[in-house]
């Protein structure tokens, strides 16, 4: 094995009372939430069922105590889901805390390999 071909990767999940509240699916299925602008279009996107994608999106959502989606019923013009306040703090705060972790984890895996 050659320590140049190694590599580490960091999979970060946050807990709240051992429930796991966030993680990179969750973070993952907001961003497309966030641009698609539907929880149907962002589990397409993910490849995943709707109901799967609902499942985990109400799961954190109880883990963490407040709603991450603002939706609206279809209609003429169609229904809709957007990010609510919070929801859109945490997901950024989550991206920018596995960004840093990474960086740092990175540099700590140099040290030993």
């Amino acid at each position: 094995m050659n320590d140049d071909d190694m590599k580490v990767k960091l999979s970060l999940r946050i807990f709240n009372n051992e429930n796991k509240a966030f993680g990179p699916g969750i973070a993952r299925l907001l961003q497309l939430i966030e641009s698609e602008g539907s929880l149907h279009k962002a589990s397409k996107t993910m490849n995943i069922a709707y109901s799967k994608a609902w499942k985990i999106l109400k799961e954190s959502e109880k883990a963490l105590g407040f709603e991450l989606v603002e939706g609206k019923r279809g209609g003429v013009d169609g229904g809709g889901s957007k990010l609510s306040k919070k929801g859109s703090e945490i997901l950024d705060k989550y991206i920018k805390f596995s960004q840093r972790a990474e960086e740092e984890v990175e540099k700590i895996f140099t040290e030993f390999f």
